[in-house]
């Protein structure tokens, strides 16, 4: 009866080593590196920056309602309202961009640094993002995110109409 006993105890204790073995793979693939939760802050970043272009376009596209509309009334044409140097203009004015300088103060020509509290709603959410800037290239604008480490990543074109 004794050794039935000790060999029941003996697994069990296998068991509870097993056991303990695969909780600490399961933890390590959860909070591990390279784990779910990094990647879900991955791409919870992804989707802040995706939303940075999407808030962005959509004050364009309101200054762009705003402009057609005064159009309409006035019996003029759109593109008499609207162009690429009126909402540039737009976005400098409610201090959505500024201009980009150099080392020695001087404004970079067509870059312009976005302030994401300007574009977010959520301050909390923008304060934790790097850094956003628009960039002129050819004769299209396009957002930028800058990391902490000074890695560059080209979030998407900003959708100003054509008229």
């Amino acid at each position: 009866m004794l050794k039935e006993g000790g060999f029941a105890y003996q697994l069990l204790v296998l068991m509870i080593i097993i056991v303990i073995a695969i909780a600490g793979v399961l933890i390590n693939k959860v909070i591990g590196k390279d784990g779910m939760v990094d990647k879900v802050v991955e791409v919870e970043t992804e989707f802040r920056k995706e939303d940075v272009l999407e808030k962005l376009n959509y004050k364009v596209t309101q200054k762009f309602i705003e402009l057609n509309n005064t159009a309409k009334q006035n019996n003029q044409k759109i593109s008499e309202l609207y162009n690429q140097d009126v909402v540039i203009e737009f976005l400098k004015q409610n201090e959505i961009i500024v201009a980009s300088q150099d080392e020695a103060g001087n404004p970079i020509d067509g870059v312009y640094e976005i302030d994401v509290s300007k574009v977010k709603e959520e301050a909390e959410e923008a304060s934790n993002l790097g850094t956003f800037k628009l960039q002129k290239r050819e004769n299209q604008f396009f957002v930028v995110y800058y990391d902490e480490n000074g890695e560059t990543q080209e979030i998407g074109e900003l959708q100003i109409q054509q008229t």
